[in-house]
């Protein structure tokens, strides 16, 4: 009970922090042409980031009032803090990780994705990584849901490192903010290198916007 009052406690102080860093900063925004297109299409989308990046992904679906959202969160309860701030930001949540109850997760993921309206939220790293590296299971469900891969890579001119396994990076006040969407990522089936195959797409993507900054 009391782990679950801290959480809850540091939940509530999380939320106005980031609010001020997010807001204090000048947002540049690359694609999201792109991403509106596929949001008016008759698929649904499978919005793609690595967890280091995932909280300025979070910021932007919120600022710019994305609709029918859901994001998979992890049943780790260090991330129970971040699940406190999903729901504030009025996300869905699937909870899951591949270590406890994924095939809970997939099921859940594919009967979202089965709307055409719906967005699914994903760091494919997983929660504990290894960082920057796809795990097979997002790419199958896309081929399976017949959803687009759209990679939301993130960045922005000053921020802070956690020293944690993912590195995961906060936004120092009064920098910018820079979103790049891709164009759909072509989809292989029965490929089987699928996951090597996402990691790269989103690597490439994410750092061609870092050699832009």
């Amino acid at each position: 009970m009391m782990k679950k009052i801290k959480i809850f406690i540091l939940s509530l102080i999380l939320h106005p922090t980031l609010f001020f860093l997010f807001r204090t900063n000048r947002w540049v925004v690359v694609g999201y042409d792109k991403f509106k297109d596929a949001i008016q299409s008759d698929s649904s989308i499978m919005l793609c980031s690595w967890h280091e990046r995932f909280l300025y992904a979070v910021y932007f679906l919120k600022i710019y009032k994305i609709k029918n959202v859901s994001a998979v969160s992890s049943t780790h309860p260090d991330s129970q803090i971040m699940a406190h701030f999903l729901k504030r930001s009025t996300f869905s949540l699937i909870k899951g990780s591949s270590t406890r109850g994924w095939d809970n997760v997939i099921k859940k993921m594919i009967k979202t994705l089965q709307n055409p309206k719906s967005i699914v939220a994903i760091t494919n790293d997983g929660p504990k990584g290894p960082p920057r590296i796809a795990k097979l299971g997002s790419y199958k469900i896309a081929i399976k849901s017949k959803s687009k891969i759209i990679s939301i890579s993130c960045s922005s001119t000053n921020f802070w490192t956690v020293s944690s396994w993912d590195k995961l990076r906060i936004p120092k006040p009064f920098g910018t903010i820079y979103i790049e969407f891709s164009d759909p990522m072509i989809i292989e089936d029965n490929n089987p290198s699928e996951a090597s195959l996402l990691t790269g797409f989103l690597n490439q993507n994410l750092n061609h916007l870092d050699k832009q900054i």
